[in-house]
């Protein structure tokens, strides 16, 4: 019987030394495991053009962007100087950013499941053109743009925001239904085409729309344009 063990022990000591060495393998990388876990969002959509170099953070790796590259729930997205970025959403919202834009796709629900569905997302720097979709998706949930200086609320639209080189948010529609900029200042709507707004403080209200010229718009479409 004894005999026995020792023969077992010895064939299987050669697995168990395989998984002691396994784990020592693995064991630098266990820090990032979580990390790894966490960054593994629900994909959104794709790049569908793209310019120079763009890169996705996911948790503590930064992935570098290419064209038909997947974009996920809570990547922050980052474009490098003189880069251009486009993404094509599940509802065919066209989202545009800027070189030296950084900008975080924080919620995307489309209302599949229950409960109305919504859309936030996040400019931290630099600029942006978004072209909304089928937002019949969202069923009455908001499509939102978060900024340092107030938040752009979306109605079925074509519009950019951003910087123009200074400390101001700028917001410019372009066609459709209009947007609506708040803060904790106040509201303000802008309807008409063309028309755009500029903030100067997430706490002073924001003003009413104006008529932007050709050389402030031709400066805004710049920012997001191809070569």
């Amino acid at each position: 019987m004894e005999s026995r063990k020792a023969v077992s022990k010895f064939l299987l000591f050669p697995l168990h030394l395989a998984g002691v060495f396994a784990l020592l393998a693995l064991a630098p990388f266990a820090d990032f495991a979580p990390n790894a876990l966490a960054a593994g969002g629900e994909n959104l959509g794709h790049v569908s053009r793209i310019q120079g170099a763009a890169f996705a953070q996911r948790g503590q790796a930064l992935e570098r962007l290419n064209l038909n590259s997947p974009v996920k729930r809570e990547d922050i997205l980052k474009t490098a100087a003189n880069s251009r970025l486009e993404l094509t959403l599940l509802d065919e919202t066209k989202l545009t950013l800027g070189a030296d834009t950084e900008f975080a796709l924080e919620r995307y629900d489309l209302g599949r499941q229950q409960g109305a569905g919504a859309v936030l997302l996040k400019l931290t720097k630099g600029a942006f053109r978004v072209a909304t979709g089928e937002l019949t998706a969202l069923r009455g949930g908001p499509f939102e743009v978060g900024t340092p200086l107030g938040t752009i609320g979306i109605r079925g639209t074509e519009y950019w925001g951003g910087y123009l080189g200074t400390d101001e948010i700028n917001v410019l529609l372009i066609s459709g239904k209009g947007v609506y900029i708040k803060n904790d200042g106040g509201v303000t709507e802008i309807v008409k085409p063309l028309e755009g707004v500029t903030l100067n403080s997430a706490t002073a209200p924001p003003p009413a729309p104006t008529l932007w010229g050709p050389e402030k718009k031709a400066r805004a479409f710049r920012t997001v344009e191809f070569d």
